[in-house]
């Protein structure tokens, strides 16, 4: 019988979600793999104790368990760390987002049979890498070094390119199926969203900078990080803008610009409950039943966007000159899937009522199997490549 009480469903969330957690720890495997799998128990699909009702009244534990993993990559990316790999994370994602949608795309429409605009939209979808579960892998094991620091910068550029590529798909697709061709407003609104999440992130920086320093207790900069997380959130979200890519500045601010950018760890003494909810939360969301129901498609379209990932990521790495490690495992902590996918899926819906049911139930059931296994290809990618301390 689902809970109707929001206060019982934060409980039974942290204490099974923890639990799991714990549980597959001893099997080797990452936390946040427990944690979603703790979600997938209790959701509706299987026990039915977290109503979807229940769900979507704790969407502010997502919005700030993102928020906050957002800040964290952000502060990840220190232009003097970064000098060495700027440009060879700008030509990762480039030619791993390319490969992924050519590959999905013809794998969808040429072998699977597809129609031309169902395979297009698939196509830019898969693109999206999910940043949380991969931090989440990341922190968890304590990873340092070449790999990680290349994987940060392309997991924060993959989301920005993928949401403007998307823009130009929408708007190619929607010419085919309208016969009106392209519009401006949809090649022109992703570039927007981007450059607004930019320059929110940026002043949303500079204003934390100035809190921190008039505020000497590291309790009260917690709770100013936590708050300028669901801020940045909120106002991105009225303003159609990328809530994660504006906390992703907003931490690059920091790191780059703040004296004491060591500073932004203090939310690792409230990470734990945060992290869990989040993760359980959006074990919660999945959808096994979908699963089930289109795994012939489901199937063909995680195939393609797998070796679109590790053939791109590869590909890429190597043309950038990137070390050898980067090209060998790189591609193997790309494949979680969330976050800015759900959104995407959002924009399908609203643009394209009569192919979205398609497109959801495939989108819906990837995302499934990728954010239980995406986990386990970064651990094996981390502690592959020997950068790992736990």
């Amino acid at each position: 019988m689902p809970l109707e009480a929001e206060s019982l469903g934060i409980a039974v969330i942290l204490l099974v979600g923890y639990g799991c957690g714990k549980l597959v720890q001893k099997f080797k495997l990452p936390m946040v793999v427990g944690y979603i799998i703790g979600g997938l128990l209790l959701s509706p699909s299987i026990l039915n104790v977290i109503s979807t009702e229940l769900n979507q009244s704790l969407q502010v534990l997502e919005t700030l368990g993102l928020g906050i993993v957002a800040l964290f990559i952000g502060s990840e990316l220190e232009f003097n760390k970064l000098k060495k790999l700027s440009r060879s994370i700008l030509g990762i994602a480039l030619i791993e987002l390319t490969g992924t949608f050519v590959i999905v795309f013809a794998g969808m429409y040429y072998l699977v049979g597809l129609s031309l605009e169902v395979s297009m939209l698939l196509g830019a979808m898969a693109m999206a890498t999910a940043p949380a579960a991969t931090m989440a892998v990341i922190r968890e094991y304590k990873a340092k070094g070449r790999l990680t620091s290349t994987l940060l910068g392309v997991v924060a550029v993959d989301d920005a390119l993928c949401i403007i590529f998307f823009g130009i798909v929408s708007a190619i697709v929607g010419g085919i199926l309208t016969g009106n061709g392209f519009t401006a407003s949809n090649i022109v609104e992703p570039f927007i969203e981007i450059s607004g999440s930019f320059v929110l992130g940026i002043l949303s920086g500079l204003f934390i900078i100035i809190l921190f320093k008039y505020t000497k207790n590291r309790h009260a900069k917690v709770l100013l990080l936590i708050s300028l997380a669901l801020l940045n959130s909120g106002i991105a979200s009225t303003f159609h803008l990328s809530s994660l890519l504006t906390n992703m500045i907003t931490g690059l601010t920091f790191a780059n610009l703040y004296s004491r950018p060591q500073e932004i760890a203090y939310l690792e003494d409230v990470e734990t409950p945060i992290y869990v909810a989040f993760f359980v939360l959006a074990g919660t969301g999945l959808h096994l039943d979908v699963l089930l129901s289109n795994w012939v498609f489901a199937i063909g379209y995680m195939i393609f966007r797998t070796i679109g990932k590790l053939g791109g990521s590869y590909v890429g790495a190597k043309i950038s000159g990137a070390d050898d490690v980067v090209q060998k495992y790189l591609g193997f902590a790309m494949f979680s899937k969330a976050g800015v996918s759900i959104g995407l899926l959002v924009m399908v819906q609203d643009q394209f009522p009569d192919i979205a049911v398609m497109i959801t139930a495939i989108e819906l059931a990837a995302i499934t199997i990728f954010e239980i296994f995406g986990p386990l290809g970064a651990k094996f990618a981390l502690i592959s490549s020997g950068e790992t301390e736990v």
